[in-house]
């Protein structure tokens, strides 16, 4: 089989079930899962099921001979201002083990990275509804960690396994939900300062509430939705905690949330040389964050066979929205700048009908200028490649507005504005490509 190019019959059929929700239910799945099997009471037998668990999952998690090159690229990759951060989800995605991976700047010593992650102390002021952190020091295994979240409509609970490397420190998930799983946090020196720290996580996501694997289930995206979001919040959970290692509750910020006054991140650089072993990887993806550290906006990149002016023709006109999760009737509307629409969408919990409208200067731009999300963003950005094209959907899509779900969430966890906004671009991103490559 091979891609042919773009199909613009089926775009414009295209109904993809929703992902980007998908991360609702994973938000909080930052530390480990919940929920698994009745605790063990005798350590031996906990130390011997620790060790069988750990054994049976290396083949699924193992990171692979290739980890200090993606870690490389992602280095090379992150933008010089501090305030981006870069990711890459795996594409295709493995049932039960979708794959992301993420960096971002950190103003903290390597040292002082690795401390927040191997005290567990420090876990209660990582993630705020973290409301259980227990330490066991078994004799000759890892520090085990009994945890457990409380999450709107749902808790989390599990255990986890700590393992002190060199250059960072690796957590693998042995029982509860989001078992088999790893994350495995590096750390090292950055030339500007402080450090960079990078996250490799692996969740079998599906083990998880009933909720979050009702929502798993409408769309094959869903699984590494739901792990971007919460690899991410995780990320920038240590980041912060890194930064602020002294308050007794985890530091977030607190300013009101709105767009920037200009269109954020600059998606350009997505589409850089440098970057292209990350983009055969999958979906990557730039989180911008404003100086006040509330979101800026996200762009997410997909690699397309067909050409640029192919794709620019056909993402000019909204009715390909309709590749969107969950974007149910597109009504197209003329406007002074260019083409609008109305938008309806079939999801539950959340609202995201819209009327929006074209950008004045002749770019891919539109603003929702009705609707509860009045004030999000929508833009594309079509770039040659040596294969094809490189499509960058960026977004600011004000989840908080959506609805009491997206809005307790995002009170709960501040950082999942930026974690769900993230899960959003990918899913809508992977549903335009989906819906545009067509395989013979």
């Amino acid at each position: 089989m091979r891609a042919s190019g773009v199909d613009e019959a089926r775009l414009r059929r295209a109904r993809v079930p929703h992902a980007g929700l998908a991360a609702w239910g994973g938000l909080k799945s930052v530390a480990a899962g919940s929920g698994g099997p009745a605790r063990v009471p005798a350590w031996r037998r906990r130390a011997w099921i620790l060790a069988v668990a750990l054994a049976a999952i290396s083949p699924k998690v193992s990171a692979g001979g290739d980890a200090a090159q993606i870690n490389a690229a992602l280095v090379a990759a992150l933008p010089a201002d501090g305030t981006t951060d870069v990711v890459v989800i795996a594409q295709p995605s493995t049932p039960d083990a979708p794959r992301a991976w993420s960096a971002t700047h950190v103003a903290a010593a390597p040292a002082a990275i690795k401390d927040v992650l191997l005290d567990p102390a420090h876990y209660r002021a990582l993630i705020p509804s973290l409301i259980k952190s227990d330490l066991e020091l078994p004799n000759g295994g890892p520090p085990v960690v009994d945890w457990e979240l409380e999450v709107p409509l749902f808790n989390l609970s599990g255990r986890m396994s700590l393992s002190n490397r060199p250059d960072g420190v690796t957590i693998e998930l042995f029982e509860g939900d989001f078992a088999p799983g790893r994350i495995s946090f590096t750390v090292a020196p950055s030339a500007t300062g402080g450090a960079t720290l990078i996250v490799d996580a692996v969740l079998d996501v599906n083990r998880s509430s009933w909720l979050l694997r009702r929502i798993l289930k409408r769309s094959p995206a869903g699984e590494p939705a739901a792990l971007t979001a919460a690899a991410y919040v995780a990320l920038r959970a240590v980041a912060l905690r890194a930064e602020h290692p002294s308050g007794r509750f985890a530091w977030r910020a607190r300013a009101p949330l709105a767009p920037p006054a200009s269109w954020l991140p600059d998606p350009r650089p997505l589409a850089a040389v440098p970057l292209a072993p990350l983009r055969a990887r999958g979906v990557v993806a730039l989180v911008a964050r404003t100086p006040a550290d509330r979101l800026g906006g996200v762009a997410a990149a997909v690699t397309l066979s067909a050409t640029a002016p192919a794709v620019a023709a056909i993402l000019r006109d909204p009715t390909s929205w309709r590749a969107f999760p969950g974007w149910e009737t597109i009504r197209v509307r003329p406007g002074p700048n260019g083409p609008g629409a109305e938008v309806k969408d079939n999801l539950p919990l959340v609202d995201l009908d819209a009327g929006w409208t074209a950008e004045p200067g002749g770019l891919l731009r539109w603003v929702a200028t009705a609707g509860a999300t009045r004030g999000a963003r929508l833009g594309w950005d079509v770039m040659p490649d040596t294969a094809g094209s490189i499509a960058a959907l960026t977004l600011y899509p004000r989840l908080e507005t959506t609805g009491t779900i997206g809005r307790k969430f995002i009170a709960a966890e501040p950082l999942l504005e930026e974690g769900l906004s993230l899960a959003l671009a990918f899913a809508d991103a992977a549903g335009l490509k989906a819906a545009l490559i067509t395989s013979r």
